[in-house]
C-alpha cells in the first residue's frame, strides 16, 4: 500500500492527483489525497462570480491568472507544440473546448506617465515622453534599432535582442533558453565597465543591467510603461531575458468564457470521481499543514494537519510514502518552523535553493459600475477598446473591451471587461466590470493600507486574506475614493462626473500563505541547477535516494507567472520520479523544465 499525498489544490496539485489516478499504475489499496487550507479549488485562479444584486447571469471577474497562451491549432486539433502546451492539453482532456474565446486586448492602448497622456501609437518620437532622456539613452535606441513605437515593451525587447540575441521565443527555444540560463554571458558587442564581456548573466541583476544600459530616466520609463514593476526588479538577468520577451509578439492568448477557475472546477471533479475509485482517497479543503516529519522506522513523512471544518480545529496526522509539497516559497516558509530542526526545509542546502525563488506580491481592484462612463462623452481620453470577437456590430460601445490603460500612478493597470456575463459580452445593458487596479511589487501595499479600516483586529502577519476571496470594500471607503481620484486623472474626466461604483472588491496574492501573486529567479544563481535540484530536495541535493517528497507548481519552474509553470513542474516529477509515462506523444517532446 502506497499513500500519496498532495499538499495544495493549485494547479501543480490537481494536475499531480489527475496524472495519479488515472494512470492505471496504482494499486487497489492505494491512496491519492490533496489537502487544501482553502474552501474551493484553484489556488492562484480565482474566477469569483458576483452576487445576483450586481447583475446576475453569471457576472464574474478574474481576480488571479487571466488567460494562457495557445498554438494556432488550438482548439480544434489535439496536435498543440506552441504556447502554454499542458494548458491547453488539459482543457482539451476536460472537454473544454467549446468555451475558449480570446482574451482581447487594445492595439493602441493609453498611457498616463508623469501626468501626461498619450496613445501607444502616437509614441513615435521621444518628444512626447514626459522625461528627461539623456544621450546615452538617445544613444542606445539609435545603435539598437529599436523599433517604433517607443514604448517600453520594445525597449526591453531590444534589451534582450542585445544581450541574447541567438535566442528565439517559441517553445522550441526553451532549451536554448535553459543553456543560456546556466552558461550566458555578455557578449563583445554590449559589454560595460560595470558589466565586461564574459560576465555570466545570471549573475546580473537586472534593474542594474538597465540602468548600466538606459540611464536612470531610461529605467524610469521602462518600469513605468510596462505595467508591471516585477518586470524591472533586480531579478536574475538572465530570466528577465527570457520572461520580458514572453513568447512573442504574435502570441495569441485566450481565456474561458465563464473563467479559468472552469479548468479547475473540472479538474477537481475529475478528481474526486477517479478518486472514488480508492477508499479514502479525494480531497479534502479547509486543512492547514503545520509541520512535517521524516519517520524514523521507514522512508515516509509523517504531515500534521489542522482541520478548520470541525466546530472547533482538530489537529491530526497522515502518513506520505510519496509526498508533494504544491507549495511556493513563502507557504513552505510557513511551515518550517513547524518541522524539526533536521528537516529538510530548515536544512542549509534546501534552503539554498528555496531562496532561489523571489516572491512579487500583486494586487486586484475591481469595480462595478452602472455606467460605462469610461467610454462616454465627459471622458477626455477614453481607453482604447475593442469590439469583442462574436459580438454582433451594432453592440453598444459600452459594451467594448480592452486594455490595459498603463500608468505610472498607484493603480498601475486598468482592464475593462465590460458586462462579462458567459456568453458575453452581447448587446445588454449593465452592470459593466472594471479591474481598476493590477500591480504589483511596491505599489501593491499602497493600496493593502487603504483597504484596512482603522486599527488592526489582528496580527497583520496572520492575514490570510488570499484564501478567503476577495473582500467586499465600502463605496465610501478611502482605498475606493482614492481609486476613483486616480481613475479620473487616467481618464481626463472631472471627478465629479465618475459615478459612484455599485460595489468594490480587493484581492491581495501578496499576504500570507502565497505572499506574492507570481515570482521570479533571484540573481546570482544557476537557474537550471535549482530548478532541476528544488523539485526533488532529497534526491538532487541530500542525496537521500529512498525518501520520496516533492516540491511542485510554479514558484520553481520556467514558467513562473503562470499555469503552465505549475503543470510542468507536477509533470516533470511525475516522468522523472514517480516513472509515469508523458500525458501524450506531443508532451514527450516538450521542454518541462531546465536542469543542471
Amino acid at each position: 500500500m502506497t499513500n500519496y499525498v498532495i499538499t495544495g489544490a493549485g494547479a501543480a496539485g490537481l494536475y499531480t492527483a489527475y496524472r495519479l489516478l488515472q494512470s492505471g499504475t496504482l494499486k487497489a489499496d492505494d491512496t491519492a489525497k490533496v489537502f487544501e487550507w482553502a474552501d474551493r479549488p484553484g489556488g492562484r485562479i480565482y474566477t469569483y462570480t458576483f452576487p445576483p444584486k450586481f447583475g446576475g447571469n453569471g457576472l464574474y471577474c478574474e481576480f488571479g491568472g487571466m488567460r494562457f497562451a495557445t498554438d494556432a491549432n488550438f482548439p480544434s486539433a489535439a496536435k498543440i507544440t506552441e504556447g502554454h502546451v499542458l494548458v491547453q492539453h488539459m482543457i482539451i482532456d476536460l472537454g473544454l473546448q467549446a468555451k475558449v474565446v480570446p482574451f482581447q486586448q487594445s492595439d493602441n492602448r493609453l498611457y498616463y506617465l508623469r501626468g501626461v497622456n498619450i496613445y501607444e501609437k502616437d509614441i513615435s518620437s521621444l518628444d512626447g515622453l514626459p522625461y528627461g532622456f539623456n544621450a546615452e539613452f538617445k544613444n542606445f535606441l539609435s545603435a539598437n534599432t529599436v523599433p517604433k513605437p517607443y514604448t517600453a515593451d520594445n525597449i526591453l525587447g531590444a534589451i534582450g535582442a542585445l544581450f541574447a540575441p541567438t535566442l528565439g521565443a517559441s517553445n522550441a527555444d526553451r532549451g536554448r533558453w535553459c543553456t543560456y540560463y546556466a552558461n550566458g554571458k555578455v557578449g563583445p558587442g554590449a559589454g560595460t565597465p560595470s558589466f565586461p564581456p564574459g560576465t555570466l548573466a545570471h549573475n546580473m541583476g537586472y534593474w542594474n543591467l538597465l540602468y548600466d544600459q538606459l540611464g536612470d530616466e531610461g529605467f524610469d520609463y521602462s518600469a513605468d510603461g510596462t505595467g508591471y514593476t516585477s518586470n524591472v526588479i533586480n531579478w536574475n538577468a538572465a530570466d528577465a531575458m527570457q520572461a520580458n520577451n514572453d513568447y512573442s509578439s504574435t502570441t495569441s492568448y485566450q481565456r474561458l468564457d465563464g473563467g479559468y477557475g472552469l479548468l479547475f472546477d473540472a479538474l477537481a471533479e475529475k478528481v474526486t470521481a477517479l478518486a472514488a475509485r480508492y477508499p479514502a482517497s479525494g480531497i479534502f479543503y479547509g486543512q492547514q499543514l503545520k509541520g512535517l516529519v521524516e519517520s524514523e522506522t521507514d522512508e515516509s513523512t509523517t504531515c500534521m494537519f489542522i482541520d478548520h471544518g470541525k466546530s472547533h480545529d482538530a489537529v491530526y496526522h497522515v502518513k506520505a510514502d510519496q509526498l508533494f509539497l504544491a507549495m511556493p516559497r513563502r507557504s513552505l516558509e510557513l511551515i518550517a518552523p513547524g518541522c524539526p530542526s533536521s528537516y529538510m526545509l530548515n536544512n542549509e542546502k534546501v534552503r539554498y535553493f528555496l531562496e532561489s525563488s523571489i516572491d512579487q506580491p500583486a494586487i486586484k481592484v475591481v469595480l462595478i459600475f452602472d455606467q460605462a462612463w469610461w467610454t462616454g462623452p465627459d471622458c477626455k481620453y477614453p481607453p482604447n477598446l475593442a469590439l469583442p470577437t462574436g459580438a454582433p456590430a451594432n453592440t453598444p460601445k459600452a459594451q467594448w473591451v480592452g486594455g490595459a490603460t498603463i500608468t505610472d500612478l498607484p493603480l498601475r493597470m486598468v482592464y475593462y471587461f465590460a458586462n462579462n456575463i458567459p456568453g458575453g459580452p452581447g448587446t445588454s445593458a449593465g452592470p459593466y466590470v472594471m479591474l481598476a487596479s493590477y500591480d504589483d511589487m511596491n505599489y501593491s501595499n499602497f493600496w493593502r493600507e487603504l483597504e484596512v479600516a482603522g486599527e488592526y483586529k489582528t496580527a497583520p502577519s496572520l492575514i490570510d486574506q488570499p484564501l478567503k476571496g476577495p473582500t467586499p470594500v465600502p463605496v465610501n471607503s478611502p482605498l475606493a475614493h482614492t481609486l476613483l481620484k486616480q481613475l479620473a486623472e487616467v481618464h481626463g474626466i472631472e471627478i465629479e462626473k465618475v459615478p459612484v461604483p455599485t460595489a468594490v472588491y480587493f484581492q491581495d496574492w501578496g499576504q500570507d500563505p502565497f505572499g506574492g501573486g507570481y515570482h521570479g529567479w533571484a540573481a546570482h544563481y544557476n537557474i537550471c541547477k535549482a530548478m532541476d535540484c528544488v523539485r526533488a530536495p532529497y534526491q538532487k541535493i541530500l542525496d537521500q535516494p529512498a525518501r520520496k517528497t516533492y516540491i511542485i507548481g510554479s514558484c520553481y519552474s520556467f514558467d513562473q507567472a503562470w499555469v503552465e509553470g505549475a503543470l510542468c513542474t507536477a509533470e516533470s516529477v511525475l516522468q522523472d520520479f514517480v516513472g509515469l509515462p508523458p500525458l501524450n506523444q506531443y508532451i514527450a517532446s516538450y521542454k518541462l523544465i531546465c536542469t543542471g
